[in-house]
């Protein structure tokens, strides 16, 4: 056998630097092999890169392995709090790396929560030979909000603001559980006849009159009591609306202080670091007879595990402000987070075994009339969205979910609303220091469709829970709206700009990411035309402005 030459093969990281600080404990971490002269590996059979990672002392921790894929390899690695130090081996070459994790300075966080009703047992519906006691239902919460803040990050950093997150209640407290089991007042037999808008409501105000109840923590919640039931004589639901109608105590809902999902699928999540690839992975077919499909009709387990964990994300994206938008997160390319974890050779959209839960494609704006937006202000003070599902194509093939007869007006409404995020240099006071509206929103666009749009990517970046305090700024000033000049000002410096429909999908939007932003920005006469518009402002200190046109 032809043996390999030191300089055969060198690995490259690619969206990391050697020394960086990280204030979050999962980091994906991205590179690839790079090859001299077209050397092939002779060595290396199994196409695969091994990670060591070691503590501060030099003990090793753990040894992982991470496929490689067209050159390219993606890892995860749960770091210790402090200094890690990660060496990657492929074939005979080596690179030696060090990370620091370290929480930023703040009272601010997301804590998740495992809800369990009155009643009942805790155990979350799942096939017999998994585990859906009450400590695996908190193992699998906690890493899913690890894998969501780590994605939050490297997608922001993807959009040039910078790799911000927000910090989980473990980061701030390492004596404290992962995922805090709470015990609900309300009867399970209630909470199964209650409709999504019901549930959140109860748990929103249950949970904020409860010893947890704080105005500086935002609570990512599952319901344990999620019961899919299909009755004997009903055929396996053919769309997303059937498949609803069979199941009770489900809800995706999110705004102000709570995202609440189901637990339907929970038992399709990771429990550890090591499962994590293989569960995006799974292609096992979900038996629609007794367990719920939520995977955007690909009928896999991994498409399951990838919708829903994306679909959490999009929630507790509500509940940092933001809006809906065409595509990216908060519009239907939640979807696709598998893709954001693992490594795509080329042939995999022609039938690779790799990765057989294929990427899913669908706009959100055509259908984002039908949903309203609720206003619950007795306790959390917020507004919050019901996000649209996916309709079945025409065709039932599970491959790319598409409905071809609306793909052109689709597409062209999504057109008209991109093409209105825009800056018009004469409504501000400052416009030499406007960023140029046509510079790309993402310096490196992958091709997963998970990404945050530039607006959201803006307002993420200044908002208070991504950054460390600031009570001086905070206390300082506030961002405001003169309704007879319909001019946004702050003296810290007006940051991002929206207006939204009462559904709250982004109709226009202007942000002034460079210097100090503008301190005053005059909405243009024409987006004032439509009626129940909504004014969404921030400013460089995260000061939100929230105002009804």
């Amino acid at each position: 056998m032809e043996l390999c030459h030191t300089d055969n093969h060198c690995i490259k990281i690619s969206n990391i630097k050697n020394g960086e600080t990280l204030c979050y404990s999962l980091p994906l971490i991205k590179g690839r092999i790079l090859t001299r002269n077209g050397n092939k590996c002779f060595n290396c059979s199994t196409g695969k890169i091994m990670l060591h990672h070691y503590n501060d002392s030099g003990s090793l921790m753990t040894t992982t392995e991470w496929h490689v894929a067209n050159s390219e390899f993606k890892c995860l690695v749960s770091l210790l709090l402090g200094r890690n130090i990660l060496v990657f081996k492929y074939c005979i070459s080596q690179l030696k790396m060090k990370l620091e994790y370290q929480p930023r300075r703040t009272v601010l966080r997301v804590t998740p929560v495992y809800i369990i009703c009155q009643e009942h047992d805790g155990l979350f519906q799942a096939p017999t030979n998994v585990d859906n006691t009450v400590p695996s239902a908190c193992e699998r919460i906690a890493l899913g909000a690890r894998l969501i803040q780590s994605l939050t990050a490297e997608k922001l950093y993807e959009s040039k603001v910078g790799r911000k997150t927000f910090q989980l209640e473990y980061d701030l407290n390492k004596s404290g559980p992962e995922c805090i089991v709470f015990h609900s007042h309300l009867p399970v037999e209630e909470a199964r006849k209650m409709d999504p808008t019901e549930l959140w409501k109860h748990f929103g105000c249950e949970l904020m009159i409860s010893p947890l109840g704080n105005k500086d923590r935002k609570f990512l919640a599952l319901l344990s009591c999620t019961l899919y039931h299909l009755p004997k004589n009903k055929e396996s639901p053919k769309t997303h609306e059937d498949t609803l109608s069979a199941v009770e105590a489900h809800v995706a809902l999110g705004g102000g202080g709570l995202a609440l999902f189901g637990s339907a699928c929970l038992h399709t999540w990771p429990r550890h670091v090591d499962e994590i690839i293989p569960r995006f992975l799974d292609i096992t077919r979900v038996d629609t007879r007794y367990f719920m499909d939520d995977s955007g009709y690909r009928g896999t387990y991994g498409g399951c595990f990838a919708t829903t964990l994306g679909a959490v994300c999009h929630e507790l994206g509500h509940t940092f402000d933001l809006g809906h938008t065409p595509d990216g997160i908060m519009g239907r390319g939640f979807d696709n987070v598998d893709l954001v974890f693992t490594v795509q050779s080329c042939e995999d959209n022609e039938g690779n075994n790799y990765n057989r839960n294929r990427y899913i494609s669908s706009p959100v704006c055509k259908e984002l009339a039908q949903h309203s937006a609720v206003s619950f202000t007795k306790v959390l003070n917020v507004s919050y969205t019901v996000p649209p599902r996916l309709k079945r194509p025409q065709n039932e093939a599970q491959g790319n979910i598409t409905n071809i007869s609306e793909t052109s007006e689709i597409s062209d409404l999504c057109e008209s609303i991109q093409n209105s995020v825009q800056v018009n240099n004469g409504n501000v006071k400052h416009p030499e220091r406007l960023n140029n509206p046509q510079t790309p929103a993402m310096f490196k666009m992958e091709r997963d469709s998970a990404h945050w749009s530039k607006n959201c990517g803006a307002f993420l970046s200044f908002h208070r829970w991504f950054n460390d305090e600031n009570v001086t700024q905070k206390a300082s000033a506030a961002i405001s709206y003169d309704e007879n000049q319909n001019v946004v000002s702050s003296s810290l410096g007006v940051r991002v700009v929206e207006v939204r429909d009462e559904n709250e999908l982004v109709l226009s939007s202007w942000q002034f990411l460079e210097s100090d932003g503008v301190e005053e920005f005059a909405l243009p006469p024409d987006v004032l035309l439509e009626r129940s518009l909504i004014l969404m402002a921030e400013d460089s200190a995260g000061n939100i402005l929230r105002y009804s046109l």
